[in-house]
C-alpha cells in the first residue's frame, strides 16, 4: 500500500516557517578520492528508503556557495551496475531552496528484488554512488534480512555500531525506529562535552535556552535549528556509508521533536509552564520530511516540490504510519506512537499530597475487579498500600486550608514560579482531600521556620496516634513516588513509579487511546494480512520493566516495593498493550522496538519482542543515574543515592520479572536484559522461523572513533534468538 487514504492533505510548504538559506558547513567527510567540489555540492552524500516491489525513494541535498537561496537543477541516474554502463533511468530534478535544496524522488518501474546504483549530478560534478534494493514481488517466497536501529545521538559519540553493521553487506534494508537526531546541543544529563562532536546552532535566537546541573545549553526550535541537526548528523562519514549502502525505512520517536514528548507538547520544565508548541512541532516535522528518504511529502509525480502534500488525519496531524510487503514472508507495519498518544498519566506538576483515589473510589474500583461485589473486603485487604487523608474543605480540618495554601505558595515561589501564578496554583491545589502525611510534613517545615508562638498544631503528633489511625485511607500522588513539585527529570511521573499503586491508578482511568481512532483501525486492518510473518514496528517497547527494592532494609517502608522504571513507554499504557498483544497473537507476529537504550528480549506468550539498544546514545544504566540520583526524593533519604548507584539493574529487572511471572503465568517473560551496552539487531525472516543476532558494544567504545579499526568484531558481543513458527522464542 503506497498511500494511506485520508480525506485531507496539507501542503508541505505550509508545515514550516519558510525557506532559510544555510551556508556550506562541511569541507569534507568522505574518502580521499572525493574532490572538494563534490563534497561541497553534496555535503550529506546520498540516501535511499521506503523500498517497494517496483519503487524506491532516493535522496540528496545540494549546497552551492555561489548559488545561495536559489533553486538548483540536478540530475539523477539509476543503473543496474556500479560502473553505470547500464543506466535504466535518468531524471532532471529541481533542488528547491524552499526545502533547503533537498532532493527527494520516488523512482518507479523498477524490477523486484534487484540492486540498483544511483548518483546525482550538479554543475558537472557527481555525488557519491549509492546502492539500493527493491522488495521481492508479492508472490516471491524469498528469505528477507534486515537490521533494526534506533537512538543515534551525535554529541560526544560515534557510530561504531554502524561500522560493524556495514559488515553485513547483504542486508535488504534497515528499519530505523526513531531518535534519528537529538534536539539538544549538550544536555549534561545525557550528552558528553566533546568539541569534536558538538552542536552550535547558527540560529541561536530561534533556539530554546535550557539549563541542567548549572550548565546552559540549547534545544532546537526553529526550522533552521532542526535542519542544521540533520546536516550535522548526516555529515558523519559512517552514517553516510550506511545510507549509501542500504535503503532505510524510518519512523520518528520523540527526539526528532523533543524528549518524552506527546503530540506537540514537550517536557523540559516538569509542568512549570505550558510546553505545547505547534510551530516548533511543525518545524521538526518539516525538517524530517525534507531530510529523510521516505515517501511522505512527495507530489503527484513522486518528487519533493512546491506541490508536495502531506496526507493528514482529521485532526490535521501528518500520517507517517505505513506498511511494506517483502514477498510472502514479511509484512512490516510501522506505527506512530508519539503523534497521537495522550499526556503521561501522572502529570509532572501533580502535587504529592493530592488524593486521586479516596475510600469510596477504591471500594468501587475493587468491586469492579471482583465482578460487582466484594469491594469493601478487597479494600480492607489492601489497606497497607493506602495512606490517611483529610478534607481541607470540611470540619474539623478546614482550619488547615489557609496555612497549607500559604506554605505551598512559598514552595512554588522557591521553585521560581512568580507570585501571582504561585498563589493561584496553590489555591487550586489545596482543596478537597489531601494526604495527611504530606500536610503534616508541610506544617512541620512551617513551624521550623517560625517562632514558637506562631506554630500551627500538627494534624497528628506521631504515626501511632489514634487520631491519625482513625482517618480514612486512600491514595495520593506521593504513593506513586511523586515527591518533586515539578518533575522535570520525570521521577515519580515518567520514571521510577510505584508499580502496585500505578496499576490501580491506571485501572481507574479507563481505556488507553494511544494511537488515535484512525491509526488504530488501520493497524487492525494490517494485522489481518496473510503474510507468513507480521513485524510490528513500535518506536517504544512493550516489554515490562520492573525492579523490586523490597530487600533493601535501609529504605523506608514505602520505598521497599516494586517500581516501573519507565512509564513513558507501554508500561504506562498497560490496557492498550494487553489489547495489542491479543491482536498480535491472532496471526504470527514479531514486535521490534527501540527508545529505551537497552536490549530487552521478551516472550509475550506467543509474540516475541526484540527491543534493540541505542546505536550511540547514552545507555539506560548510565541515564538512570543522571535522571534519578539527583531528584528530591532520593536526596532527602540518607544513603539512597549510594544504593541506586550500586544497583545491578539487569539482575534486578530479571529477578522482579521472575517473581511477577511466578505470581501470574500470563505475565510477559524477559528472556534477556542488557541495560549496559549499545547495539543493534539483525533479523533473518524465513517461512517457518525468524533468527536474530544481537550485537552489543561497551559504551566506552562509543565515545571513541573506531571507523578504521581492523578488528572491530573484537569489540562486540553477540547473542542469538530464534522465533519458531508457533511463536515460541528460543
Amino acid at each position: 500500500m503506497r498511500e494511506v487514504k485520508r480525506r485531507d492533505v496539507l501542503k508541505l510548504m505550509m508545515l514550516g516557517s519558510g525557506a532559510l538559506f544555510t551556508p556550506a558547513l562541511f569541507s569534507g567527510c568522505g574518502g580521499s578520492s572525493d574532490s572538494e567540489d563534490v563534497l561541497n555540492y553534496f555535503p550529506q552524500s546520498v540516501a535511499s528508503g521506503d523500498p517497494r516491489e517496483e519503487s524506491v525513494v532516493l535522496w540528496s541535498r545540494v549546497e552551492d556557495p555561489a548559488q545561495q537561496g536559489v533553486d538548483l537543477s540536478v540530475e539523477v541516474e539509476i543503473a543496474t551496475d556500479e560502473a553505470f554502463e547500464h543506466i535504466v533511468q535518468h531524471k532532471t530534478l529541481t533542488a528547491y531552496a524552499l526545502f533547503d535544496n533537498s532532493i527527494k524522488v520516488r523512482i518507479d518501474q523498477l524490477e523486484p528484488y534487484t540492486y540498483y546504483y544511483y548518483r546525482f549530478r550538479y554543475a558537472q560534478k557527481y555525488s557519491r554512488t549509492g546502492r539500493t534494493k527493491t522488495a521481492p514481488s508479492a508472490s516471491d517466497m524469498q528469505k528477507v534480512t534486515f537490521a533494526s536501529a534506533s537512538c543515534q545521538d551525535y554529541v560526544g559519540r560515534y557510530y561504531n555500531t554502524y561500522a560493524h553493521m556495514l559488515q553485513s553487506d547483504s542486508l535488504d534494508f534497515i528499519v530505523h525506529l526513531g531518535d534519528y537526531i537529538y534536539e539538544t546541543t549538550g544536555d549534561p544529563t545525557y550528552q558528553l562535552d566533546d568539541e569534536a562532536r558538538s552542536v552550535s546552532f547558527r540560529d541561536l535566537d530561534g533556539a530554546m535556552t535550557l539549563e541542567a546541573d548549572g550548565i546552559v545549553f540549547y534545544a532546537a526550535r526553529s526550522l533552521d535549528n532542526y535542519r542544521q541537526l540533520y546536516q550535522l548528523y548526516r555529515s558523519d562519514e559512517m552514517l553516510q556509508r550506511i545510507h549509501e549502502r542500504f535503503p532505510m525505512i524510518a519512523v520518528w520517536d520523540d527526539h526528532e521533536y523533543s524528549d518524552d514528548s506527546f503530540g506537540a507538547s514537550a517536557n523540559y520544565f516538569g509542568g512549570k509552564s505550558n510546553e505545547k508548541d505547534p510551530e516548533r512541532k511543525q518545524n521538526s516535522q518539516r525538517a524530517y520530511f525534507e531530510y529523510m528518504p521516505l515517501e511522505v511529502g512527495l507530489d503527484a509525480e513522486g518528487v519533493l516540490s512546491p506541490e508536495s502534500t502531506i496526507i493528514v488525519d482529521e485532526e490535521g496531524d501528518p500520517v507517517i504510519y505505513r506498511d511494506f510487503h517483502f514477498g510472502t514472508y514479511l509484512h512490516l507495519i510501522l506505527t506512530d506512537y508519539r503523534t497521537y498518544r495522550p499526556d503521561h498519566l501522572i502529570a509532572e506538576d501533580a502535587f504529592s499530597g493530592t488524593v486521586f483515589a479516596d475510600r469510596e473510589q477504591l471500594i468501587a474500583y475493587y468491586s469492579g475487579l471482583a465482578g460487582g461485589s466484594g469491594g469493601e473486603a478487597l479494600y480492607q485487604t489492601n489497606m497497607e498500600r493506602f495512606g490517611p487523608y483529610i478534607d481541607v474543605d470540611s470540619a474539623p480540618h478546614d482550619t488547615y486550608k489557609l496555612v497549607l495554601i500559604q506554605i505551598l505558595t512559598q514552595m512554588y515561589l522557591t521553585e521560581g514560579v512568580d507570585l501571582i501564578s504561585a498563589s493561584r496554583k496553590a489555591s487550586q491545589t489545596i482543596t478537597g482531600k489531601i494526604s495527611a502525611f504530606v500536610a503534616n510534613e508541610m506544617l512541620k517545615a512551617y513551624n521550623e521556620a517560625l517562632s514558637l508562638e506562631s506554630q500551627r498544631p500538627l494534624i497528628y503528633e506521631e504515626e501511632g496516634d489514634a487520631a491519625y489511625e482513625a482517618l480514612e485511607k486512600g491514595l495520593a500522588y506521593i504513593h506513586l513516588g511523586k515527591a518533586d513539585l515539578f518533575a522535570s527529570e520525570g521521577v515519580g511521573a515518567r520514571y521510577m513509579v510505584v508499580k502496585d499503586v500505578f496499576d490501580i491508578y491506571r485501572g481507574m482511568r479507563g481505556p488507553d487511546d494511544v494511537y488515535g481512532a484512525q491509526q488504530q483501525h488501520w493497524i487492525e486492518e494490517q494485522l489481518s494480512s496473510d503474510a507468513a510473518w507480521r513485524f510490528y514496528a513500535s518506536s517504544v517497547s512493550m516489554a515490562p520493566m520492573v525492579i523490586d527494592l523490597s530487600s533493601f532494609e535501609q529504605l523506608p517502608d514505602e520505598l521497599r516495593t516494586m517500581f516501573y522504571i519507565n512509564v513513558d513507554q507501554f508500561d504506562g499504557f498497560t490496557v492498550k498493550r494487553r489489547e495489542m498483544l491479543e491482536m498480535l497473537r491472532a496471526n504470527r507476529s514479531v514486535i521490534i522496538s527501540g527508545d529505551i537504550h537497552s536490549t530487552f528480549i521478551t516472550d509475550h506468550h506467543g509474540v516475541a519482542e526484540f527491543t534493540g539498544s541505542s546505536i550511540s546514545s547514552i545507555t539506560f544504566a548510565e541515564m538512570l543515574y543522571s535522571k534519578i540520583v539527583e531528584s528530591d526524593i532520593v536526596l532527602q533519604i540518607e544513603g539512597l543515592k549510594e544504593i541506586i548507584e550500586s544497583l545491578d539493574f539487569d539482575a534486578f529487572l530479571k529477578e522482579a520479572n521472575r517473581l511477577l511471572v511466578e505470581e501470574d503465568a500470563s505475565f510477559s517473560l524477559l528472556k534477556e536484559v542488557d541495560t549496559l551496552n549499545n547495539g543493534y539487531i539483525l533479523f533473518e525472516v524465513d517461512v517457518d522461523e525468524v533468527t536474530t543476532s544481537i550485537h552489543m558494544i561497551d559504551p566506552a567504545y562509543v565515545t571513541q572513533k573506531l571507523y578504521d579499526e581492523t578488528d572491530l568484531n573484537s569489540r562486540f558481543v553477540q547473542k542469538s534468538f530464534t522465533v519458531l513458527s508457533d511463536g515460541t522464542l528460543v
